[in-house]
């Protein structure tokens, strides 16, 4: 399935079922402060969304981008747009314009590239399934957890046991459709293979006639940066913001090095380090497959 874009909270209107049952009106109003922003909801579809954005499914993704280019363009628009990140199946998401072109980009599937500067954020929505008594996060996002719960009530433990319960029922397969896109086992993935480790563990790290990369959460010593064949440092200070907002990007370029392994930093999955971890555990699947 994918997301489908409004300009306002008076639009939701035009993608989902209107109106909105009680409850899910109810757990609308608790959230609509945080649109425009990184937030997508999944709620029961309208009759006017097409089955190949919902991969035939009741229910539709939609949110309120922050962006003002987007917001433009949408408040243009007559209908919900239907916007997938801009990269090919399961590679690493686009945070810059230019990673739409090259050999990793589909700009030969394009006719126009709209640029509106580098993502803020980074990392993609929060996804939050709305409609029971305790909303399911279906992919963890720029809005943290702890907000969404403190709106909705409800403990954010709460919320992670309804994700983890749906996660025991879901199928395993990445060819049955999901409620929300970014849900696959391995996405996110780079080409070269990625395996994550504690910061303070990658020291011992052996790699002996190999070119390895090392994408790292707050800066390295000169002796340990030394080890590496290329260097990504995320952050000054380990700021999780500043993590998430360069880690796609690092990745990229990481991809583009010709190196045998990279090595990327972990961190506590807690608020924004949970959409952290979350695509970093799945970026390296293919590696642990």
């Amino acid at each position: 399935p994918l997301i489908v874009h409004v300009a306002s909270v008076d639009r939701l209107r035009d993608a989902i079922s209107w109106p909105p049952p009680p409850l899910v009106r109810d757990q609308l109003a608790a959230i609509s402060d945080l649109w425009p922003g990184p937030l997508t909801v999944v709620c029961e579809r309208n009759d006017r969304i097409s089955d190949q954005v919902t991969a035939g499914q009741s229910t539709v993704a939609v949110r309120i981008p922050a962006h003002e280019v987007a917001l433009s363009l949408l408040d243009k628009c007559v209908f919900p747009l239907a916007a997938p990140s801009a990269n090919r199946s399961k590679y690493v998401s686009p945070t810059l314009a230019e990673h739409l072109c090259g050999p990793t980009g589909i700009e030969e599937h394009l006719s126009m590239i709209l640029d509106g500067g580098p993502c803020h954020w980074g990392v993609e929505s929060t996804i939050v399934k709305l409609g029971s008594e305790i909303p399911q996060l279906l992919r963890p996002g720029a809005v943290p957890l702890a907000e969404l719960a403190e709106r909705f009530g409800i403990h954010p433990e709460a919320m992670l046991q309804s994700t983890a319960e749906r996660h025991q029922r879901a199928p395993c397969d990445d060819e049955t459709p999901w409620l929300s896109p970014g849900m696959m086992r391995e996405h996110y993935s780079p080409s070269t293979p990625l395996r994550l480790v504690d910061h303070s563990l990658a020291t011992t790290y052996q790699f002996a006639n190999q070119r390895v990369g090392r994408i790292a959460f707050v800066p390295l010593s000169k002796s340990e940066a030394g080890r590496f064949a290329a260097v990504e440092i995320l952050s000054a200070t380990g700021d999780l913001r500043e993590v998430a907002h360069h880690l796609f990007a690092a990745l990229r370029r990481m991809d583009d090095e010709g190196l045998d392994l990279i090595l990327c930093d972990t961190c506590v999955p807690v608020d924004l380090g949970l959409a952290i971890m979350d695509r970093l555990h799945r970026a390296a699947a293919r590696t642990l497959s």
